[in-house]
C-alpha cells in the first residue's frame, strides 16, 4: 500500500475526543472540501471528497457538532480517474449557517473568514486537529523514494499563509508557491515531514516513512562507496600504467644493475605484477615495506625517467 494512502487511512480512523478538536478538524475539512451554494437568500453547504473514509469521518463529526440534517450521495468521477465522489449536503439554510458560524467558516456578519480561525490557533490540540483536517481535505504526501515533501493545495494565498503561520507555531517550516490557479503550501525538510506525520497522529505511517528514508540513505551511502572505489581503482590503473611506461623507458637507456637494489626490486615486482596495488607490492618486498615506502621508490623511478627524457630533449633526440 502506498504510504500516502496508508497515512490517510490511519488519520480517517482517528476521531478527536474533545469537542473543540472535533470542531477544528471539521472546520478545516469544510474549508478545503466545502462549497457554499446560494439560491436567492438561502444557503446550502456541499462537502465533497473522493475518499470514502474521509466522507465517513465528516458524517461522524457532523453528528458531534450540531447534528444537522444531511443528505449523502455517491457519484462516479467525471475525469479519467476511477473511483467515486462522495457528497455530504446540508440543504437547510439555518443549519448550514449555524454550522459554518460554529466552525469559523463565516463571521458574525456571515462573511467568509479567509484564514485559519483564531479560536483554533490557541491550543495545541486544536492546532493538531485543524492541520489533520487540512491534510485530509487538501494534502498530499510525496513518495519517500522520489523525495520527501508534503503539499497542501488551497485556493487563496491568504489562507495558505495562515496555514504556514499555524505550522510555524508548532516549530515546522513551510513555503508557498503559485501553481496555475491554486496556491500550494509545501514542506521539503524530511525532519519536518516526519514531525508533521507524528503530530497529526499517523505514527505507523511515520515509522514506515523513517524506515524508507533509512534504507534510501544506506543505499546512497553504498553507491557513493562503490563509486569512490571505482574511481580509486581507475586511478590505481592509471598510476600503474605510468609506472610501467617509466620503467620501460629507463630499461631502454640504463642498465638496471646500476640502480640501487631497492629500486631494482620494486621495478621487477611492478613488471611482474602490473595490477597489484602499492600496498600489495609492499607486502611482496623483502622485507615487506609500507605503502608510503613503495610510493617513495616509485617517485624516485618517475624522477629518473623524467631526467632521462629531459636529457634527450636537450640533445634533440626524440623517441
Amino acid at each position: 500500500m502506498e504510504l500516502y494512502t496508508k497515512m490517510k487511512e490511519e488519520l480517517t480512523r482517528m476521531l478527536p475526543h474533545k469537542e473543540c478538536c472535533i470542531t477544528a478538524e471539521l472546520s478545516a475539512l469544510i474549508k478545503t472540501d466545502g462549497v457554499i451554494s446560494i439560491s436567492g437568500r438561502r444557503l446550502s453547504l456541499n462537502i465533497t471528497d473522493y475518499n470514502a473514509g474521509v466522507a465517513r469521518k465528516i458524517v461522524n463529526m457532523l453528528k458531534q457538532v450540531g447534528d444537522p440534517q444531511t443528505q449523502v450521495s455517491v457519484s462516479k468521477r467525471h475525469n479519467l480517474r476511477k473511483g467515486n465522489l462522495y457528497t455530504i449536503r446540508i440543504p437547510g439554510d439555518f443549519e448550514a449557517r449555524t454550522l459554518m458560524h460554529r466552525t469559523g467558516i463565516l463571521d458574525d456578519h456571515s462573511d467568509l473568514i479567509r484564514v485559519v480561525p483564531e479560536e483554533f490557533m490557541q491550543r495545541k490540540c486544536c492546532k493538531r486537529a485543524y492541520l489533520r483536517g487540512v491534510f485530509l481535505g487538501a494534502g498530499y504526501l510525496g513518495k519517500p523514494e522520489h523525495g520527501y515533501h508534503v503539499e497542501i493545495t488551497v485556493p487563496e494565498r491568504q489562507y495558505g499563509e495562515s496555514i504556514i503561520e499555524l505550522l510555524e507555531s508548532l516549530g515546522m517550516k513551510a513555503h508557498i508557491i503559485d501553481r496555475k490557479d491554486r496556491w500550494v503550501v509545501y514542506m521539503k525538510a524530511s525532519e519536518d515531514v516526519v514531525e508533521l506525520m507524528k503530530l497529526l497522529g499517523a505514527t505507523n505511517a511515520a515509522l514506515d516513512f523513517e524506515n524508507t528514508r533509512i534504507v534510501r540513505s544506506i543505499r546512497n551511502d553504498v553507491n557513493r562507496l562503490v563509486n569512490a572505489d571505482s574511481a580509486n581503482a581507475a586511478k590505481s590503473v592509471e598510476a600503474s600504467i605510468k609506472q610501467i611506461q617509466d620503467i620501460q623507458y629507463i630499461k631502454e637507456r640504463v642498465m638496471l644493475s646500476k640502480l640501487a637494489l631497492p629500486l631494482r626490486e620494486i621495478i621487477n615486482l611492478r613488471m611482474e605484477n602490473p595490477e597489484a596495488s602499492l600496498v600489495e607490492l609492499g607486502q611482496m618486498t623483502d622485507p615487506p615495506i609500507s605503502k608510503s615506502g613503495v610510493n617513495h621508490r616509485m617517485r624516485r623511478i618517475a624522477k629518473l625517467a623524467e631526467e632521462l627524457r629531459a636529457e634527450e630533449e636537450e640533445r634533440g633526440i626524440t623517441k
